[in-house]
């Protein structure tokens, strides 16, 4: 669906945990006579979720698969002038609406069973009698326990509804591998395969010589007075030069703000 051709009246923020918090849930859960770190995530969380309106598509026929046309006979359901066209009254990948709709689904399930989100901090989650605590980006939720018990009633109580996969070791959250070393009460972060990933992305070449700046480096004119800076005559860069110093910025500001290994 093409979500930026869709006006959608109602609001489709949601709330979600912030770097912050996770930062100080993860404190949390080592700073806590034990408690243990789990994760779970739900599968194809955006898809299904019943709209409050419907929304309308079209697709030509020739786009579309053979096998597809064949098993849903759409040659007979086709307009003359060739176009398929859709009515979608489910949630799907592309809706605005999608996210916000599905975000509020799981809310009242999770409330049904007792969990409920704070009004102080968005994205943490507690339940009202069970010691038990989790962060919820989307549909990752960072969870900490204490009894074996009351992470059971949170993933059974997923599961009545979603197809959820769970690491009760708690490995990586957000794509942040996690070291967990509860006899000493630390936890390490490091995203190595996301780095490594990201490198891949955008075609880094690996220098062969060590490089400690990433620009040249300029010596000062000894013995002068005062030392000018050159100034910057390169030509200015198109959109597409724009676009990947955005994708690269945005792409390490998350490792930098997950990790910090400064």
């Amino acid at each position: 669906m093409g979500g930026n051709l869709i006006n959608y009246p109602e609001d489709v923020g949601t709330p979600t945990a912030n770097m912050l918090l996770v930062k100080i849930f993860l404190n949390s859960v080592i700073s806590t006579k034990g408690a243990r770190f789990a994760n779970a995530d739900i599968a194809n969380f955006y898809l299904m979720t019943p709209l409050k309106r419907p929304e309308y598509a079209k697709i030509r026929l020739s786009d579309i698969p053979d096998e597809i046309i064949v098993e849903y006979n759409l040659k007979e359901k086709a307009t003359s002038d060739g176009w398929v066209y859709i009515k979608v009254i489910r949630g799907m990948y592309g809706l605005p609406q999608a996210g916000s709709l599905g975000h509020d689904l799981l809310e009242q399930r999770l409330n049904a069973e007792g969990y409920f989100q704070s009004k102080i901090v968005p994205g943490l989650w507690k339940h009202e009698v069970r010691p038990i605590q989790f962060v919820l980006v989307v549909d990752d939720f960072g969870i900490k326990y204490i009894r074996n018990e009351d992470l059971d009633h949170l993933v059974k109580s997923i599961k009545k509804h979603y197809d959820v996969t769970v690491d009760r070791e708690g490995k990586e959250y957000l794509k942040i591998e996690l070291d967990w070393d509860y006899k000493n009460r630390r936890v390490h972060l490091s995203m190595k395969p996301y780095l490594e990933k990201a490198l891949r992305q955008f075609d880094n070449l690996v220098p062969t010589q060590r490089r400690d700046s990433p620009y040249p480096h300029v010596e000062p004119k000894y013995g002068a007075k005062q030392q000018f800076a050159d100034y910057d005559n390169s030509k200015r860069v198109g959109k597409d030069e724009q676009t990947h110093v955005q994708k690269v910025t945005g792409k390490f500001n998350y490792y930098s703000r997950a990790v910090d290994p400064t």
